[in-house]
C-alpha cells in the first residue's frame, strides 16, 4: 500500500509541475475575514498546490448563514456563475469548504483565529516565503482526483471538506472509464464493515458492474448494518463515505432550480451526507417513509428533524430528478469511485494530529506516506534523526526525531522521538517525545510523551503527558492556553466553562479572537518568534 500512496504522490505532484492542475477553485468560508483570508492564502500558494505557472483563478466566497453543504454547494455554484459570467466553465472545478467550528482541535483552533484548516504544516512554499497549511495538503491530494474524472469526460463541480488529505489507495488507470455521462461522484474505501467503521462512518451501496450507486446506509451499530445488508443483492458491493463528491454542472442547474428558495432562505441548511444522498437513491416516496420509519425504530430523528426544516424536501429531490429527465432523457447517473485502502490525513483532532506527527519520526507505512505527502526526506543521519535545514549543539542528545528549520544551542538538550518545526530553542528535553511547532524558548521541557506545544514563545514552559500548549496573541494581552488528550468532549460546560486552569474558556477564546484582525495576531507572534535566539 505504501508503495501506492507514494507513487500517486509523484503523479500528483508532475500533475502540479505539468500545468494539469484546475483552472478554477472555489474555497467557501463563513465570514468575510475568513474570506478574505483564504483568497489571500491561496493567491501565495496555488503554484505549489495546484498549478505551478499559478494560473489557477481562486474564488474566494461567502456563506452568510449556514446551509449546510447540499445548500451550500448550491449556494456558491451560483456565486461561481456569477463571477465567470463572461468565461467558459471549465471541465472541472474544485469547491474547497473550509467550515467549522473545530472545538475539537481547541485551543489550537483559537490560536488560528477559529481557522482550522490554516494549521501549518512542516510544508514549506517553493518561494519559502509560508508553511503550507492542512487545507493547502488536502488540496494537493485533491488534484489527483479532479485530473482523473477530467481527463475521462465528466464535467462538473468536485466539493473536497477543508482539512483532510485523502490518497488513494490503487492507480487508476488511464483510458478505463468513460464520465461523459456521469452526474455524480461518491467516492469510497470498497472494504467490508467492521464495528468501528459501521459506528463511525456512513455506507454506499453500489452495483458490482456498472459501479452505479444503488443505496446509502447511516451510521448505525454493526448488528444493525449487517441485517441491512443483508438483503443485497450478489450483484452488491458497499463501501465506506469518504465524504467528498462529485456533481456535474447538469445536475446543479437542475439542483439551483428546485432549491433556490431554501438556498436564499437564512434559515434553511441541508447536508449531502446522508439524507440528500438517500433520498436521490430511493425510488419512490413509499420508501423515503420507510427509511424515516426505520429511523424512528433506532431512536434516531434525521430525517424528521430533516422535514422540520423543510417539509417538502423528498417531494423536491423527487421533482429534480424529474427535470432532469425531462431535459436530458434519462435519470441522474450516480457512480461510485473507489479509492481503495486510502492514506488519510486527518489533523482536525488531536489525536489524530498527534499520531501522524509521532509517525513522521518513523518508517512506518503512514510515517513514510506522510514525509513523502511534505516533501520530507527519509535519509537519516547516525543517530536515526531526519534534520532538514537545522542545527544543533554538539553533544545534544538527538535521537530518532524530525527537526525541520530548528535551531537548538544547549548542548545538554535531549530530544527522543520527537518532532521539532520552525523551531528556536535553547534547551528542550523531550526524552519520551513530543512535538514542538513553530515555537521559541528557552527552555520548554516534555514531562512525559504525547505532548504537543504549538505557537509558544517564551522563557519557560512545561508539559505533562498528553498536553496541549498554546497562546493567543491578542491586542491586549497574551494568553496562555491548555488543552490535553484526556479532554475527549468539548461540548457543555467543557467549552464554556475554563477547564485545564485556563483563564478562559474555549468559548470565551473563540469570541475574543473572532474580533481580532488576523494580520496583526500573526504579526505579533512572528515578532516575538523572531526575537528569540537572534
Amino acid at each position: 500500500m505504501p508503495d501506492i500512496w507514494q507513487k500517486n504522490i509523484h503523479t500528483i505532484r508532475n500533475i502540479i509541475q505539468q500545468n494539469l492542475g484546475p483552472k478554477v477553485v472555489n474555497v467557501v468560508s463563513g465570514s468575510l475575514a475568513d474570506q478574505t483570508y483564504w483568497q489571500e492564502r491561496l493567491l501565495k500558494t496555488r503554484q505549489d498546490v495546484f498549478r505551478a505557472d499559478r494560473e489557477t483563478t481562486i474564488l474566494s466566497s461567502l456563506e452568510k448563514t449556514r446551509k449546510g453543504n447540499f445548500l451550500g454547494s448550491l449556494n456558491a455554484w451560483m456565486g461561481i456563475q456569477n463571477a465567470l459570467i463572461e468565461k467558459t466553465l471549465p471541465p472541472v472545478i474544485l469547491m474547497n469548504m473550509v467550515f467549522g467550528l473545530g472545538k475539537r482541535l481547541s485551543p489550537f483552533t483559537q490560536a488560528l483565529a477559529n481557522r482550522k484548516p490554516a494549521f501549518p504544516t512542516p510544508m514549506r512554499s517553493s518561494t519559502g516565503e509560508i508553511y503550507l497549511s492542512t487545507a493547502d495538503a488536502a488540496s494537493i491530494s485533491a488534484t489527483l482526483w479532479l485530473h482523473h474524472l477530467e481527463a475521462h469526460g465528466f464535467k462538473g463541480v468536485v466539493v473536497k471538506w477543508g482539512d483532510e488529505a485523502v490518497i488513494p489507495g490503487k492507480i487508476w488507470e488511464a483510458g478505463t472509464s468513460e464520465y461523459q455521462d456521469v452526474d455524480g461522484f461518491r467516492f469510497v474505501w470498497q472494504t467490508e464493515p467492521t464495528v468501528d467503521l459501521a459506528r463511525e462512518k456512513e455506507w454506499v451501496e453500489f452495483d458490482a458492474h456498472s459501479y452505479q450507486m444503488t443505496f446509502q446506509y447511516t451510521r448505525q451499530g454493526m448488528e444493525d448494518l449487517r441485517q441491512r445488508l443483508s438483503g443485497r443483492g450478489k450483484d452488491r458491493l458497499v463501501g465506506v463515505n469518504l465524504g467528498s463528491l462529485g456533481i456535474s454542472y447538469r445536475l446543479l442547474e437542475v439542483a439551483e432550480g428546485v432549491f433556490r428558495g431554501d438556498v436564499l432562505d437564512e434559515h434553511k441548511w441541508v447536508d449531502w451526507d446522508p439524507y440528500t444522498w438517500i433520498a436521490l437513491s430511493c425510488q419512490g416516496e413509499a420508501e423515503w417513509k420507510a427509511e424515516a420509519a426505520r429511523e424512528d425504530r433506532m431512536g434516531k430523528s434525521g430525517i424528521r428533524d430533516l422535514e422540520k426544516r423543510i417539509p417538502d424536501f423528498y417531494s423536491k429531490i423527487e421533482h429534480m430528478r424529474n427535470l432532469f429527465q425531462q431535459r436530458y432523457g434519462r435519470l441522474p447517473v450516480i457512480k461510485v469511485l473507489d479509492f481503495g485502502e486510502p492514506y488519510w490525513m486527518d489533523w482536525g483532532l488531536h489525536l489524530s494530529l498527534r499520531r501522524s506527527l509521532e509517525a513522521m519520526t518513523t518508517d512506518s507505512e503512514s510515517g513514510v506516506t506522510s514525509r513523502e505527502l511534505f516533501q520530507l526526506p527519509h535519509q537519516r543521519d547516525n543517530n536515526g534523526n531526519l534534520l532538514v535545514r537545522s542545527t544543533v549543539a554538539q553533544g545534544a542528545d538527538i535521537q530518532n526525531s524530525l527537526l525541520v528549520d530548528t535551531v537548538v544551542t544547549d548542548p545538554e538538550t535531549v530530544i527522543h522521538g520527537g518532532v521539532v518545526v520552525a523551531g528556536k530553542h535553547h534547551k528542550l528535553e523531550m526524552p519520551d517525545g513530543g512535538s514542538a511547532l513553530f515555537c521559541a524558548a528557552d527552555k520548554m521541557i516534555f514531562n512525559g510523551p504525547h505532548g504537543i506545544a504549538f505557537k509558544i514563545v517564551g522563557d519557560h514552559f512545561q508539559l505533562e503527558e498528553g498536553d496541549r500548549l498554546t497562546q493567543l496573541y491578542l491586542s491586549d494581552r497574551t494568553l496562555e492556553m491548555r488543552s490535553n488528550e484526556s479532554l475527549v468532549n468539548y461540548e457543555g460546560e467543557n467549552y464554556s466553562m475554563p477547564v485545564m486552569g485556563n483563564p478562559i474558556s474555549f468559548e470565551e477564546a473563540t469570541r475574543r479572537m473572532s474580533k481580532e484582525d488576523t494580520r496583526l495576531v500573526e504579526k505579533r507572534w512572528l515578532d516575538n518568534w523572531s526575537g528569540r535566539l537572534r
